[in-house]
């Protein structure tokens, strides 16, 4: 996707966006979240109906009695995008592939946040961080994340979801609203995006092709998987690899739904032949 292909895309999201909710993109980033976009105001005893993961433990233990935080709002947010750009978000699909429709998703996150006033950095990674970018505000860093998203060339393979949380939980940011985009394919995320989530507001965007769930019956090929490379001949064809396949599509959406099932992890699957936009925009709306 070229770069005025891109901004054109996010106007014509933001257009989508004013139709549904007759008001703008930037209007749904205002947090309903208590702790996330908001800075701690006193402490006070706990009351039934508090949310305990507003609970202070340290005063907590120290007075034997439960103590819970309150919050004011700040006047901005800061807003992280981290993208996954292996090699399975980056395999070229009829139409729009999985990383063409992230990066759209990303740049219109983006976008709105920026008109929102607040900061807004990007990680973009594979089995390695690929670009860092830090966060700041403005419409020249829009521009810059944009050329980031159009021009990447991963230089991994293979997927570390895990590391990317862990780089930013490194970063020592402070309490940040956390957009994570992937197909969550492979590697071992569940941990670490707990953490995270307890430190932020995380949400979790699961970028899917529904098309991966069958191949097409050619009979014997010579099948190399994207991210390892490794390659062996296998009969696509035969029910048994066209089962297996189900499976495997199958387990990685099961997988998707209970990592974060017991937080307070937002999460939403878009699929690249639907109509992602308003789904994005559904889901937005309806924020707890």
């Amino acid at each position: 996707m070229e770069l005025t292909e891109l901004i054109q895309s996010i106007q014509k999201f933001e257009l989508v966006c004013e139709k549904l909710t007759r008001q703008q993109l930037a209007g749904l980033f205002n947090s309903t979240f208590h702790g996330r976009g908001w800075a701690i105001d006193h402490i006070r005893r706990y009351e039934p109906g508090d949310n305990v993961r507003d609970i202070e433990w340290n005063v907590t233990a120290r007075l034997r009695e439960t103590f819970v935080k309150t919050f004011t709002q700040e006047k901005e947010r800061l807003v992280w995008i981290l993208i996954d750009v292996s090699r399975s978000m980056m395999v070229q699909a009829p139409g729009r592939g999985k990383y063409e429709v992230a990066a759209e998703v990303a740049a219109a996150i983006a976008f709105s946040a920026l008109e929102s006033q607040d900061q807004v950095g990007v990680i973009l990674y594979s089995d390695r961080i690929e670009r860092l970018i830090p966060a700041a505000r403005g419409r020249l860093h829009f521009w810059r994340i944009a050329r980031e998203l159009v021009g990447v060339r991963p230089q991994g393979k293979a997927t570390d979801t895990a590391g990317a949380l862990e780089t930013l939980l490194r970063h020592k940011t402070k309490s940040s609203l956390v957009f994570l985009l992937s197909d969550f394919i492979g590697d071992d995320y569940e941990a670490p995006s707990r953490v995270l989530a307890h430190q932020h507001e995380l949400i979790a965007l699961r970028i899917n092709d529904e098309s991966e769930q069958r191949a097409p019956r050619l009979g014997w090929m010579r099948v190399q998987d994207a991210e390892s490379g490794s390659a062996r001949w296998l009969n696509t064809s035969a029910a048994s690899f066209q089962a297996k396949r189900q499976q495997q599509y199958q387990k990685v959406a099961d997988r998707f739904r209970q990592a974060y099932h017991d937080t307070n992890t937002r999460q939403l699957t878009l699929g690249i032949q639907g109509n992602y936009r308003e789904e994005l925009i559904t889901f937005l709306q309806h924020r707890r």
